[in-house]
């Protein structure tokens, strides 16, 4: 009788085995599981960072472009003024026209050949 005593008490010991290693792998799996998470929002984290400065320093560019852009239209009107045309003018060597012809069309006269 002690043989079969031996044979009950093997096989729940087995069972307990088993499942402490179906245990061990489980949580194996979900320490494996966390620590990729984990690094997965650690990398999604320094590609938002990066992003979002990114962001931040082409708005700079942009309001700092607007600013040179207005600066430049301001120049550009200035140097465009009847005033600095009319200095320019006197500037070049030109000739005032003494007489001036203007050619005349016959109102209803074509040529044609």
């Amino acid at each position: 009788m002690t043989k079969d005593n031996a044979l009950v008490l093997s096989r729940p010991v087995f069972k307990v085995l088993k499942i402490n290693l179906s245990l061990k792998l489980f949580w194996i799996l979900v320490s494996v599981v966390i620590l990729a998470l984990l690094i997965a929002c650690v990398f999604q984290l320094n590609a938002y960072t990066r992003e979002f400065y990114l962001t931040q320093e082409y708005q700079n560019k942009i309001s700092q472009l607007l600013q040179e852009n207005k600066m430049l239209e301001i120049n550009f009107s200035q140097l465009n003024s009847l005033q600095n045309i009319g200095s320019y003018v006197q500037n070049q060597v030109f000739e005032k026209a003494e007489k001036v012809e203007y050619i005349q069309l016959l109102g209803g006269t074509a040529l044609a050949k």
